[in-house]
């Protein structure tokens, strides 16, 4: 069976590569087929690994002959940018154009999809509000990223209802990435807060939502190992840390002082009701300020999937 990597050589599916080249050394059944707008970077050579160049637009069947009678197929294209038309159309359109594709060449594919938490839109509603978010939450959009994120879903699973036998999915809800080599603004200024002894504190419920890019690909790969178990079926992929436990425990360990400096909730929920701030200050509120948790205990129990690049043990 061929494994089709959408986007090999971006950000997340550059950490996906690297865990499918390790884990298929020990099963031979796997081939894997590495696409991408540009393939100069050709990271693994081996005999199982395939790469072809796509620019994601031509649907016609000659630039879609990697295809086979089964494929797993993970995709990993998507954008983030505050652009409506762009991101419509990379994380919307692409993925009708697709799966359009699919069923009208009767092609029999497992769908990986790589969402994303925004979908629940719960952190900039009420930032005093705790709440414990499932894959069975309630779901709905309030900017074109959530939007864009949300249609997809909605879409796949609609596509997978009409074409049951040949479509299946699996579609992983993701929480903030990070990685040594690339970080959010956010992640950036919680590890220079770290260094620095310094808590922003806003209550002791309150979390960061960041999962490692090597947890995300091996939450992948556990798909796969059970296509059987995760057959059209939803999870979250998170890893939360709550803040003062993770400030205080690396405190310990480079012999700090916290320096606790209280800002109210309250006060901040009227800042961001009220008043126009940038996406970077708006980020951040929502980043010291969430008492949201990203239930990852569904992926746990079903895949036995366990994080190994835990923001507190990591984020040095």
């Amino acid at each position: 069976m061929n494994i089709i990597l959408l986007g090999y050589n971006g950000y997340i599916g550059s950490y996906i590569l690297k865990e499918l080249v390790q884990q298929i050394k020990k099963n031979h059944n796997f081939k894997i087929i590495c696409v991408g707008r540009n393939i100069q970077k050709k990271p693994f050579k081996s005999s199982k690994i395939t790469y072809v160049k796509w620019d994601f637009l031509n649907f016609l069947k000659s630039k879609l002959f990697f295809f086979s009678k089964k494929n797993i197929l993970i995709n990993c294209i998507g954008k983030n940018s505050n652009n409506s038309k762009n991101l419509r159309e990379t994380n919307l359109i692409f993925i009708q154009k697709l799966t359009k594709y699919i069923n009208e060449n009767k092609i029999s594919a497992h769908f990986i999809h790589l969402g994303s938490v925004a979908v629940y839109s719960v952190e900039k509603e009420k930032l005093d509000r705790i709440r414990n978010i499932t894959e069975n939450s309630t779901i709905k959009s309030n900017d074109f990223y959530s939007k864009s994120k949300l249609e997809a879903d909605i879409f796949i699973q609609k596509t997978q209802k009409i074409n049951n036998n040949k479509l299946s999915y699996t579609i992983l809800r993701i929480a903030n990435v990070f990685s040594y080599s690339r970080n959010s603004s956010a992640f950036s200024l919680i590890r220079l807060l770290l260094k620095k002894g310094i808590w922003i504190k806003c209550s002791h419920e309150t979390r960061y939502h960041f999962i490692h890019a090597k947890d995300v690909a091996s939450a992948v790969w556990l798909c796969i190992l059970n296509l059987k178990i995760s057959r059209n079926k939803i999870y979250i992929v998170a890893d939360d840390v709550n803040q003062f436990h993770l400030h205080t425990v690396y405190a310990k360990n480079y012999n700090l002082k916290v320096l606790s400096i209280p800002i109210s909730l309250t006060f901040l929920r009227l800042i961001t009701k009220y008043f126009f701030l940038p996406k970077k200050i708006l980020n951040l509120f929502f980043t010291i300020s969430s008492e949201i948790n990203y239930d990852n205990s569904k992926i746990k129990k079903e895949l036995n999937f366990k994080t190994r690049y835990s923001l507190q043990d990591k984020i040095i």
